[in-house]
């Protein structure tokens, strides 16, 4: 009888809980038919309200309700019924209406609130630019919004074609555009991007400048080979004739035919290596064992307060590894580059030690450009990527103290990153 009781009892239990699932699944589709049904009110709301607006356009332009009688001077025109229903696809998904006529008119009756041929919402064509910048490839776009509009959405994506011709315009222009004659911080840097399936990478000569405001901006975006002398070059030249006449600091790693140009271009610029792309390299040069100690030894160095200060610690670096002579040689072959940016506000210098204005914008460039597989064409991927970097740019940090760009600019002279006043004259 005791067996008998304890197989009962499981079976009451196993019976609870089928009953138990089949309740939540039943809880489940209500849940799901509650918000299909949310969509689906959402869309005859919108359907009901647009029609009524149509009706209200066409009594406007006639100056008359149905059935009301008007005088021979006042008569606008009459009542025609309705074209074919016509769908419209919104963003919450597609209505149907139907498009009021009016005949003996003596102007043509046009809705304001729908335009001639129009089939999409002006929110949804807006939103198809940014989906497309920001990763749904060309050839995803019927998939994404049969997803979001529902299937059957009469949308096609034969505009984004002609979008990347206006990025590419827009480039076009930017690249021409007159330029603000003084920049005190300049970051030049070259980036390499897989454009498709390209067999040769995309080289992209970047400069962005911080303006007279403090303001960080996209200077020059330039497909090239390779970062040589002469493409370089030719770089700064294009700045120099869109109108940039004077630069402060020029900010970049070790490609020795930047430097170069920077020196025929602009010989009055200092000039600062990226202390970022530097640490790595002497890190490089040293074995595993000793690369976590060296990099706090470095860091010394960047945090110095003072010029002495970090000299003396490349002193101490260069002491603690003589026996790895290729470390040494490389942090200490570029100690006055590497030093410059204590001849500029204090303020100013966690954005002009390193080129990261460059490189941390470019993480999403690439990122994004490694989803658009079908990007072939050059022009095509400058337009995209000069859009991309307009987009990263409106989240440019602006330079701490920006009211020290003007003095900089004007002339001042600063010591370990604090100006120095002028000594007065003797009468």
């Amino acid at each position: 009888m005791k067996e008998y009781g304890r197989q009962q009892q499981q079976a009451r239990r196993k019976a609870n809980k089928r009953k138990q699932r089949r309740m939540r699944r039943v809880r489940k589709c209500a849940r799901q038919a509650g918000m299909n049904m949310l969509d689906d009110v959402a869309l005859q709301g919108a359907q009901s309200h647009i029609q009524d607006v149509l009706e209200e356009e066409r009594e406007s332009f006639l100056e008359r309700k149905r059935y009301e009688r008007t005088s021979d001077e006042s008569f606008k025109g009459y009542r025609n019924g309705y074209s074919k229903p016509r769908k419209l696809t919104l963003g919450c998904g597609q209505v149907q209406v139907q498009m009021p006529r009016v005949r003996d008119s003596a102007r043509r009756f046009r809705s304001g609130l729908v335009g001639r041929y129009q089939r999409t919402g002006r929110k949804l064509l807006d939103a198809l630019p940014e989906m497309y910048l920001h990763g749904i490839s060309l050839g995803d776009f019927q998939e994404a919004l049969q997803t979001l509009l529902g299937t059957g959405a009469g949308l096609s994506a034969s505009s984004i074609v002609r979008l990347k011709r206006k990025w590419h315009a827009d480039y076009m222009a930017f690249s021409t555009a007159p330029l603000e004659s003084h920049y005190v911080y300049v970051w030049a840097d070259g980036i390499y991007l897989r454009v498709g399936g390209a067999r040769d990478k995309l080289a992209l000569l970047v400069v962005v400048g911080a303006d007279t405001e403090g303001r960080k901006r996209l200077l020059a975006l330039i497909p090239g080979e390779r970062e040589s002398y002469a493409q370089w070059l030719e770089v700064f030249r294009d700045l120099a004739e869109r109108g940039v006449k004077w630069i402060g600091l020029m900010i970049a790693d070790g490609i020795p035919g930047l430097w170069r140009a920077v020196g025929e271009a602009f010989p009055d610029a200092l000039c600062q290596r990226d202390w970022m792309h530097k640490k790595g390299n002497v890190l490089d040069k040293l074995p595993k064992r000793k690369q976590k100690q060296a990099q706090q030894d470095l860091n010394r160095i960047y945090y110095a307060e003072t010029k002495e200060e970090a000299t003396k610690w490349m002193v101490y670096f260069a002491d603690q590894y003589r026996a790895h002579p290729a470390a040494v040689e490389c942090l200490l072959k570029n100690q006055q580059e590497l030093l410059a940016y204590y001849a500029f506000p204090k303020e100013h210098w966690r954005h002009i030690r390193t080129s990261n204005p460059i490189e941390s914008p470019f993480a999403a460039v690439r990122s994004r450009l490694r989803r658009a597989k079908r990007i072939v064409q050059y022009w095509s991927a400058l337009g995209l990527v000069h859009q991309l970097m307009l987009v990263r740019q409106r989240r440019w940090h602006r330079l701490n103290a920006p009211e020290l760009v003007a003095e900089v600019i004007a002339g001042a002279k600063y010591r370990n990153g604090i100006k120095v006043k002028e000594a007065k004259r003797n009468a």
